[in-house]
């Protein structure tokens, strides 16, 4: 990595070129600026549909018949945490481990884990009837590693006793700094991997003090530094989250946080642009004491140039303007599995979502082409529901040719898309929509055009890269957007 100075004037230039910020004007006209809200439900457009775009489902409403075909993703669902972050917005329940909690936690955890083997049997009578195999599972939240050794192992010896999950199948699994650097911390880790887990992965978010205290993180920098020493004791495939301006954002603070990368050298880095929900660091942006602490847009920018620049430098590949890896080994498989509506996806526990893309089945099945559905968030309705022996979806969304048109472009965007794939030459009102949009964004500099041997392509241009997630979502279906300005 080179010098500070040279390292800043290096990412001014590069944004210089780009025409930031002169350009910045042009593009607030035409609707694009960096946001700090959450897209739709979600810190970034990792889904599509956007999850607040879904419908609830009433009582006598049947998603079925739902049918995932050769093989499917897992994703399960652990709604603990042994803190509640400052600006997390997912369906998780504080619970600091078995030994440091009251009996009655520590209870409720034990029901949820018998409410997900319930929901693990239903489903697995029905992918094993469909002869379904399982091609990677990933197990998230909250933080698994929150769970006692032996839970872990009987969830993960669960799963591949009731499913037929592939030999070569990714398993990852998420940590966070305190689990990871606990007393049991390393048994865990051991015990997972000699149970079939190839990856982990854990957020730090900053090496920044004061960051990490007002994120409520409940750790210092030398935890971090600790964790992901440990975790590279064990693992050589793991992956870092960090936030840029999680909070009191700047060059400065980014400069440090690849300092300390330049010394760990994660094989994996997710490196996100801070969107925060209504927890208290939303509202801390519509705080007049409070938000003069966040990153301007031009911060943002500049932060993100010089970020992109420095982890090059370091020898690491950038995946999308997220996502950077120290080889392609590490590439995370289920980052595309998750974004894609083509690729079949079952979610498992509270808040968990699942999409199905049925369009290869003979049309004498008269099913509809996709579905894209997710349980329902209330951690105490989710363990009701099985233990009552209901369905546990609590919302939905059919995916047509439009939605699948907008999830071609809102996700596949990031790394280029053939146009001949995604309706080019449809005469439909949407895919006109499309061409109209493209057209626009390809004005802006936000995207450029590329040729794949005899195809034409379009992808996201440096500029656009930039504004990743404001792009991708500008793509979202007008019925899609429709359904989120209902729900705001």
């Amino acid at each position: 990595m080179m010098g500070k100075t040279n390292a800043f004037q290096g990412a001014f230039e590069a944004l210089s070129q780009l025409g930031i910020p002169g350009r910045l004007s042009d593009l607030h006209d035409a609707g694009i600026s960096i946001q700090r809200t959450i897209l739709g439900g979600s810190h970034s457009v990792v889904t599509y549909p956007p999850l607040n775009s879904l419908q609830k489902l009433e009582p006598n409403d049947d998603i079925h018949p739902i049918y995932f075909g050769e093989s499917t993703s897992l994703y399960i669902h652990i709604a603990f945490c042994e803190t509640k972050c400052s600006f997390c917005h997912y369906a998780v329940r504080n619970y600091r481990g078995k030994s440091s909690s009251p009996p009655s936690r520590a209870e409720m955890v034990n029901d949820y884990l018998t409410a997900l083997a319930a929901e693990i049997d239903d489903w697995s009578v029905q992918l094993n009837g469909e002869e379904t195999t399982i091609n990677s599972i990933y197990i998230g939240g909250g933080t698994p590693l929150i769970l006692e050794t032996g839970q872990l192992i009987s969830l993960l010896e669960h799963v591949q006793q009731k499913f037929s999950v592939l030999p070569n199948a990714e398993i990852c699994v998420e940590g966070s700094p305190l689990t990871i650097t606990a007393v049991d911390g390393p048994t865990k880790l051991k015990a997972l991997k000699a149970h079939g887990v190839t990856r982990l992965s854990f957020g730090g978010q900053s090496f920044d003090d004061e960051v990490l205290r007002r994120a409520a993180r409940g750790y210092k920098q030398d935890v971090l530094v600790q964790a992901c020493e440990t975790v590279s004791r064990y693992f050589d495939n793991w992956n870092l989250d960090l936030i840029q301006s999680l909070y009191k954002g700047n060059k400065d603070e980014v400069w440090h946080n690849l300092q300390m990368l330049e010394k760990l050298r994660p094989p994996h880095i997710t490196w996100y642009h801070g969107r925060f929900a209504s927890r208290p660091q939303g509202a801390w942006l519509n705080d007049a004491q409070k938000s003069i602490d966040f990153e301007t847009e031009e911060e943002t920018l500049f932060g993100r140039m010089l970020l992109w620049q420095q982890l090059t430098e370091m020898g690491y590949s950038q995946v999308d303007g997220n996502r950077f890896v120290q080889s392609e080994q590490y590439i995370d498989p289920f980052k595309k599995i998750r974004t894609s509506v083509s690729n079949n996806l079952l979610g498992l526990g509270a808040s968990a979502y699942s999409h199905v893309d049925m369009r290869p089945y003979p049309r004498w099945f008269t099913v509809p082409e996709g579905v894209f559905f997710r349980n329902v968030t209330d951690i105490g309705e989710y363990m009701r529901r099985m233990q009552t022996g209901q369905d546990a979806v609590g919302s939905a969304l059919a995916l047509n040719y439009n939605e699948y048109l907008a999830a071609a472009h809102a996700t596949s965007l990031r790394t280029g898309i053939l146009l001949s794939e995604v309706g080019e030459f449809s005469s439909t009102n949407q895919a006109k929509h499309y061409r109209n949009l493209r057209s626009k964004l390809l004005s802006l500099g936000l995207l450029e055009r590329f040729r794949d041997g005899s195809k034409n392509g379009i992808r996201l241009s440096t500029l656009g890269q930039l504004y990743e997630d404001e792009v991708l979502s500008s793509f979202y279906s007008p019925t899609v957007q429709e359904l989120l300005i209902r729900a705001a």
